[in-house]
């Protein structure tokens, strides 16, 4: 015992010269993970969402390039909201806010074509206008809100609504072609009249090249079009 004593009294602490090099080299240590591990993360999020984007292109070509699947006017057509609607206006620009000249009853393209969805903000950055859920016409792009797209017909300019473009993945789960419907789809991919519900970050459409991309539900502006470092959540 005594000479356990004796060896501790015999052990020397560190010096303050030594604690202050240890509290350096561990904030040297600190600034140089912490960016590692930020980057690292930011990376991951990035390949996640390369990864949905891709296997959901997948799904849409493969539904696109069935022989199986359902045909508008015997040409093939995208999963999107576009191709459920058989009934409605096809309407020709004018030159008000409301686009009112009916040239016939129906839909004109059927999910035939992709394109991209357009939504004028009111500078906020969020959906908090009733005005901003509601399709506006093309001719004044200062109205916030869902905007018609203008298409060629036969010759004529018609409006769509732009929102006919968002991927329907009821359609492909129905179809078989995928199991549920992917989490990180947004409100936004629930078809018209559905009582369907989702949470997801990205709003997923099909473009005019038949390519898919997405917007961010929370701020669907052009600078906010592909990731956003939302998903997966955790």
């Amino acid at each position: 015992m005594e000479r356990f004593k004796t060896a501790i009294k015999g052990t020397k602490g560190f010096t303050l010269v030594e604690l202050v090099v240890v509290i350096a080299i561990l904030g040297v240590l600190a600034a140089i993970t912490i960016p590692l591990v930020n980057n690292y993360l930011g990376s991951s999020k990035a390949q996640a969402y390369n990864v949905e984007r891709q296997r959901i292109q997948d799904v849409v070509n493969l539904y696109w390039l069935s022989p199986d699947s359902t045909r508008f006017l015997r040409k093939r057509q995208y999963p999107i909201h576009g191709a459920l609607k058989i009934e409605g206006e096809i309407v020709q620009p004018d030159d008000n806010e409301s686009a009112d000249t009916v040239l016939v009853a129906g839909n004109a393209f059927g999910g035939t074509i992709g394109g991209k969805p357009q939504w004028v903000d009111n500078q906020n950055g969020i959906r908090d206008e009733p005005d901003e859920d509601v399709l506006n016409d093309e001719d004044d792009l200062t109205r916030p809100g869902w905007q018609v797209a203008s298409l060629v017909l036969h010759g004529v300019d018609v409006l769509v609504d732009s929102r006919d473009y968002f991927i329907d993945f009821e359609i492909l789960v129905a179809e078989d072609y995928l199991e549920t419907v992917p989490s990180s789809a947004s409100p936004d991919n629930v078809p018209p009249g559905s009582s369907g519900t989702l949470a997801g970050p990205y709003s997923w459409f099909v473009n005019k090249r038949g390519i898919v991309e997405s917007t961010l539900f929370s701020f669907p502006t052009p600078e906010n079009t592909g990731f956003q470092d939302v998903f997966p959540s955790g």
